[in-house]
């Protein structure tokens, strides 16, 4: 398949144009971006949130963890492959409609991308399982609910803070730092 925009500029629209250039950077990739950075990985307090932590083999905590950050874009999807102290977590990001759908395991996650002074917005919309071919959508109060944001830390930095709640449970994990972005191969 022939891809003639790069994921988020196609699902941004004309708002691609008021997003701080460091992450246009990070984001206008049709080949491979890298970066790297240093984050703090907090798990909630339940001890629901710290067993559901482990099981989904999550990151682990730390007050520093070194991260690395590689997205390839193949077609018109982007595999994201993050590196906490070592440990890898990957999701695979594409179109879902006119929204960023982000996959983890079973679970999808789907996203409205909104341009706030230059920031770029996660709005989740809704979060499904996947049984191939099947996807069963989970009602909204029983649904992790994923809080995201991206912003201008420097020319060629992106300050990234990243939190999941559990309902009734509260945080399952958060990730915040910045990247210092690499390369960009497209």
């Amino acid at each position: 398949m022939t891809v003639s925009e790069p994921l988020y500029q196609r699902l941004m629209g004309n708002s691609w144009c008021q997003l701080a250039e460091p992450l246009r950077s990070m984001h206008a990739t049709s080949s491979t971006v890298r970066a790297c950075g240093q984050f703090r990985i907090d798990y909630g307090p339940h001890p629901v949130a710290r067993l559901f932590a482990r099981w989904l083999r999550l990151p682990h905590q730390s007050a520093a963890a070194d991260t690395r950050l590689v997205v390839f874009a193949r077609g018109d999807r982007e595999h994201w492959e993050r590196t906490f102290d070592g440990r890898r977590f990957a999701t695979l990001q594409y179109q879902w409609h006119d929204d960023l759908a982000e996959r983890f395991g079973v679970l999808q996650f789907r996203f409205r991308l909104h341009v706030s002074d230059g920031s770029l917005l996660y709005i989740q919309r809704q979060a499904a399982v996947l049984c191939w071919p099947v996807r069963l959508p989970i009602p909204a109060l029983c649904a992790p609910r994923v809080e995201a944001r991206e912003d201008r830390a420097g020319p060629k930095q992106v300050q990234v803070v990243v939190r999941v709640l559990l309902p009734g449970i509260g945080l399952l994990i958060s990730y915040a730092g910045t990247v210092d972005i690499e390369e960009n191969g497209g």
